[in-house]
């Protein structure tokens, strides 16, 4: 019988993660194609608590994302983006803008600008 409610819960909890991710990718504007590894990668960070480095993860994440934008389009695709998606993924936009510095990753534009124009 305890099996069964372990069971229980633990269905529960899945289908509550699941509902809660699809809420969030919906919420991603389609000029985020190709940066969610920093969108998602790096909530602790960017919306939990930025007085601790971010994880290798996020790095990693950020590092991909941030290799996209490697022209003026893409560049402007991303700020887009990360201006668009802060409000509705809750990110404290001082730590989004200091991401790279923390995960030591050199940019060929400033964040502060493109986050705070």
């Amino acid at each position: 019988m305890g099996g069964k409610k372990v069971f229980g819960v633990v269905v529960l909890v899945m289908a509550y993660g699941l509902a809660v991710t699809t809420l969030i990718t919906a919420q991603v504007p389609s000029t985020c194609n190709g940066y969610e590894p920093l969108l998602f990668q790096c909530v602790p960070y960017l919306v939990i608590d930025a007085s601790n480095p971010p994880t290798a993860h996020c790095c990693d994440g950020a590092g991909v994302a941030f290799q996209r934008a490697n022209n003026y389009e893409a560049i402007i695709n991303l700020c887009k983006c990360l201006v668009d998606v802060a409000p509705y993924l809750n990110f404290a936009l001082d730590n989004l803008a200091n991401l790279p510095a923390a995960c030591n990753i050199p940019l060929s534009f400033s964040m502060f600008r493109c986050i705070y124009g």
